[in-house]
C-alpha cells in the first residue's frame, strides 16, 4: 500500500517546491497537503479514518486562509497565535488515540535549541528537520520513518 504523507504548510513558496520534491522522490506516495490550522483540524476525522504514514508540520502556521466566511480561532489558538501553531496541531495528534502513533516531522526555520528554549518539547513520535533549500536530510528523515515498501513505486 502506498505511503500517505500529509504536508502542513502554509508559505506556497516553500509548499509547492516540497510538494513536487517529495512526489518526484517518492512517485508511489500520496502526497496531501493542508495549509492552515484550521484546515488541519477539519481533516482530524478523516485522518483517523485514513491514517497517514506521517505528518510534516510547519510551525508557524496562519490559522485560516482570508476569506469572508473566515472559521473563528478556538481559544488555544488566540492564546497561543500562529508561532505555535504547528506544535498545536502536533499536540492534538499525540492526545488522539487514532492518531498518537503517527509520526510527525517538525519542518520549521526555527532553531530546536529557540523551540525548546520556549519551553516547548517535540511530539513524542516527533523528530525535528530544520528547513533548508536541500531536501535531502528531510527525505532522509521519511525514509527513517516511513516503512520503504510503502515508498516504492
Amino acid at each position: 500500500m502506498p505511503a500517505h504523507i500529509v504536508v502542513v504548510e502554509d508559505d506556497f513558496l516553500q509548499e509547492g517546491p516540497l510538494e513536487e520534491h517529495l512526489q518526484n522522490t517518492f512517485p508511489a506516495a500520496c502526497i496531501e497537503t493542508l495549509s492552515t490550522e484550521s484546515e488541519f483540524r477539519e481533516r482530524l476525522p478523516a485522518l483517523r479514518e485514513a491514517k497517514p504514514d506521517l505528518v510534516i508540520l510547519d510551525v508557524m502556521l496562519r490559522w485560516a486562509s482570508p476569506r469572508p466566511d473566515l472559521p473563528e480561532p478556538p481559544p488555544d489558538v488566540i492564546e497561543g497565535d500562529y508561532f505555535r501553531a504547528g506544535l498545536r496541531c502536533a499536540e492534538l495528534m499525540a492526545k488522539d488515540d487514532e492518531l498518537s502513533s503517527v509520526p510527525v516531522i517538525i519542518y520549521t526555520i526555527l532553531e530546536r535549541s529557540d523551540l525548546e528554549r520556549s519551553g516547548e518539547t517535540m511530539p513524542l513520535l516527533g523528530s525535528y528537520v530544520r528547513k533548508s533549500s536541500d531536501l535531502h536530510l528531510l527525505t532522509r528523515r521519511i525514509r527513517e520513518l516511513v516503512p520503504p515498501a510503502s515508498l516504492k513505486s
